[in-house]
C-alpha cells in the first residue's frame, strides 16, 4: 500500500523550533522528528513512501537521501492544503491509499489499523480520546465504528474523539473534488460520514501533535515511545 506522508506545511505555529527547519525535521530526543515516523512505518511493514512537500522541500529531501531508503515525494508550487495535497500527491493512484501527517507522534498500531479497512473495505480515520477537545474538532462514531459527524471545536472543556492523523483512502474520493485547495477535514470527511463510507480505528495509545511550541516543548520532555 502506497503511503502519503504529508510534510509540506509552513510550521506557522512553530515559530522558534522551525524557524530554520521544516517541522517534520524539527528534534526529539535527538532524532529529527520524521525519524521517528519512519521507524512507525518501517516497523509494521510499510515502505512504499511518497512525501508531499513544500516549505524547504530541499531539506527533506537531502534527508532522506541520507537515509538511503527508497522513497517518492513532489513538490507543491504553492500550499494546497491538507486535501489538495492528498489529491495533487495520488492524482496516478488507482488502490487505496495510507495518508499519514508528518507532525504525529504516536505508537498507533498500523497492523490493527490496516485490518480495520480489510475487513469494512471503506475508508478508515484513527481517531484518539482526549479529556479535553477544544483545540481540536470532535468526531462522533455509532458503537460499530461507522462515522457519522464531524464537530466543530467545542468551546468549553470536553472530552470526546479527535482526528489522530492517520487515514487509509480511496483515490477515487479526491477527484471528485474540483478545487485545486481544500481541507480533507472539511471538504472530504463530513461527506464520506454522510454516505456511510467513513468508519473509524479507536487508537488507545500514546498521541501528541507537535504543531504547537507547546505541544513540542511535552513532547520533548514527557513523551516517550
Amino acid at each position: 500500500m502506497k503511503v502519503i506522508i504529508l510534510a509540506g506545511g509552513k510550521a506557522t505555529r512553530l515559530p522558534k523550533s522551525a524557524e530554520k527547519t521544516p517541522k517534520s525535521l524539527v528534534k526529539i530526543k535527538g532524532k529529527p522528528f520524521l525519524d521517528w515516523q519512519l521507524s512507525l512505518l518501517k516497523k509494521y511493514g510499510f515502505n512504499d513512501l511518497r512525501f508531499s512537500l513544500g516549505e524547504k522541500a530541499d531539506q527533506i529531501i537531502k534527508f532522506l537521501k541520507k537515509k538511503k531508503i527508497k522513497f517518492e515525494y513532489l513538490v507543491e508550487k504553492e500550499p494546497l492544503l491538507t486535501g489538495g495535497a492528498i489529491k495533487f500527491a495520488s492524482r496516478d493512484l488507482e488502490e487505496p491509499m495510507m495518508v499519514v501527517n508528518a507532525d504525529i507522534l504516536t505508537d498507533l498500531n498500523l497492523k490493527k489499523f490496516y485490518k480495520v479497512f480489510e475487513k469494512n473495505k471503506k475508508n478508515v480515520i484513527a481517531l484518539y480520546e482526549v479529556k479535553d477537545a477544544t483545540s481540536y474538532g470532535l468526531v462522533k462514531i455509532k458503537k460499530n465504528g461507522q462515522v457519522i459527524k464531524f464537530l466543530e471545536k467545542p468551546k468549553k472543556k470536553c472530552a470526546g474523539y479527535i482526528n489522530a492523523g492517520f487515514y487509509i483512502l480511496y483515490p477515487e474520493v479526491f477527484r471528485k473534488i474540483k478545487k485545486k485547495k481544500f481541507l480533507v477535514e472539511t471538504d472530504i470527511f463530513p461527506k464520506l460520514a454522510r454516505q456511510k463510507k467513513l468508519c473509524a480505528y479507536i487508537h488507545k495509545g500514546k498521541w501528541i501533535d507537535i504543531g504547537t511550541e507547546e505541544r513540542l516543548k511535552f513532547a520533548r520532555n514527557y513523551f516517550k515511545i
